[in-house]
């Protein structure tokens, strides 16, 4: 009969205590892992407000003679804080950049006129050549007579 050495007694004495302690292990991974990644994503700030626009404010000139019209971005409309520091709250840097860059600061309180649809001439073409046979024979016959003029009589269309 062969007796265990110790070494193999104590390496299965651990591999059994090692399986006993990983089963709380795991169930503490499994409950409480999710609960800190869900954690991460709650903020103290809160949704943030994307609201954006524009309205005209009457400003004194800076000689004082006289005042101006301006667009102001609604954004940059704060409060100082307590500390007397007035922050900038997200977006109002980009409504700022965009007032800088419009060719008309009246445009951004009162949009233009849109003008036709990009897609106008092709719909009227094609409702041309649905609806309107005739105009397009009419069209045809007369391009045939100008490419037999251009090219003599000896221009010919086969029956086009």
């Amino acid at each position: 009969m062969k007796t265990a050495s110790p070494a193999a007694s104590t390496r299965r004495t651990l591999e059994s205590r090692s399986a006993i302690g990983s089963e709380p292990l795991r169930l503490v991974a499994l409950l409480v892992l999710p609960a800190l990644l869900l954690g991460g994503c709650h903020s103290s700030m809160g949704p943030m407000s994307w609201t954006s626009g524009y309205r005209n404010v009457t400003v004194a000139d800076a000689d004082g003679q006289g005042t101006s019209t301006r667009a102001i971005p609604n954004l940059c409309q704060s409060d100082p804080d307590q500390s007397g520091l007035i922050t900038l709250p997200p977006g109002c840097a980009n409504d700022l950049n965009l007032e800088l860059m419009v060719v008309d600061p009246g445009d951004l309180t009162r949009g233009q006129e849109m003008g036709p649809a990009m897609a106008a001439p092709v719909a009227e073409a094609a409702d041309q050549r649905l609806n309107n046979r005739e105009r397009a024979n009419e069209r045809r016959a007369m391009l045939e007579n100008e490419a037999r003029n251009a090219m003599g009589q000896s221009a010919t269309t086969d029956g086009l």
